[in-house]
């Protein structure tokens, strides 16, 4: 079914008369509402400044790489912590 501007305004004008007609769908009801959970473990939020040229290179790759910043600097840090448990065994 297509839409257009003079459909929507026919159904606001029956729903502010109280008229519904048609037969009802089916009833979809999401469990959880939000965007999906990144990990099992709880997550907390950092906040940490850039220098401007940084924040442009962090865009870039984000694009290129087809990720979000924060996505990025997950990853970041999670081959940062790698590294530094490799020099420390």
């Amino acid at each position: 079914m297509t839409t257009d501007e003079a459909l929507i305004e026919r159904w606001a004008d029956e729903y502010e008369r109280g008229e519904f007609t048609g037969t009802p769908g089916p009833l979809t009801m999401r469990s959880k509402f939000g965007r999906p959970r990144l990990s099992d473990e709880p997550m907390v939020a950092k906040t940490f400044r850039l220098r401007r040229d940084q924040e442009a290179r962090l865009e870039e790759f984000s694009k290129v790489d087809a990720k979000n910043p924060s996505e990025l600097m997950r990853e970041a840090w999670d081959e940062y912590t790698r590294r530094r448990d490799l020099v420390a065994a």
